[in-house]
């Protein structure tokens, strides 16, 4: 099995980090990429990397940052920090890209689910989210999310932050597998 070890900065929490969270995405990895052979012998991303990532992207004003990708067997996991500081007016829907969301730090209203009308094909494989849709959000759920919640959102599923409380941070696993 392919190990990654991540920490999160204590400056982006104010108690302890939470392991269960992180080992929540471990399993659901290692249940993707059972009975294959590792391709590498783990990637660490350090809790330097984290923080180092967050203030970039904060001085640059950039939402979607990427920490680190890796090739696994079964397609590629990576690790991104997303900083918003407004609601989102368009949804997103990734066609073949698996996310797990770990709120940081902010809280806000996220819709999943439902459907985009006026969608439009958007690249983003330069930030490890692949080929993409983007339109106008048609139903859905919507949550309430705060700092320490995880949300798994499925590939194929249109998503959106419709409200925050000021700005949100996040880091987003991402699995995409080989086609």
């Amino acid at each position: 099995m392919v190990q990654v070890q991540v920490q999160v900065p204590r400056q982006l929490s104010n108690r302890a980090y939470n392991p269960p969270m992180l080992k929540f995405f471990l399993l659901a990895l290692g249940l993707t990429m059972a009975g294959q052979q590792p391709a590498t012998s783990g990637t660490y991303i350090s809790a330097d990397e984290i923080a180092t990532t967050l203030k970039q992207s904060i001085a640059n004003n950039v939402v979607d940052q990427p920490i680190k990708a890796t090739d696994v067997p079964g397609g590629k996991a990576s690790l991104a920090m997303l900083r918003r500081v407004k609601a989102e007016t368009s949804a997103l829907i990734h066609d073949h890209v698996t996310e797990i969301y770990q709120i940081v730090e902010g809280a806000g209203t996220l819709i999943t689910g439902g459907s985009l009308t006026e969608a439009k094909p958007t690249d983003l494989t330069r930030v490890n989210a692949g080929m993409s849709q983007t339109g106008v959000h048609k139903g859905g759920e919507s949550r309430r999310v705060k700092k320490d919640d995880v949300i798994i959102v499925p590939a194929g599923t249109a998503h959106r932050f419709s409200e925050l409380d000021g700005p949100i941070t996040y880091l987003v696993y991402r699995f995409e597998p080989k086609r």
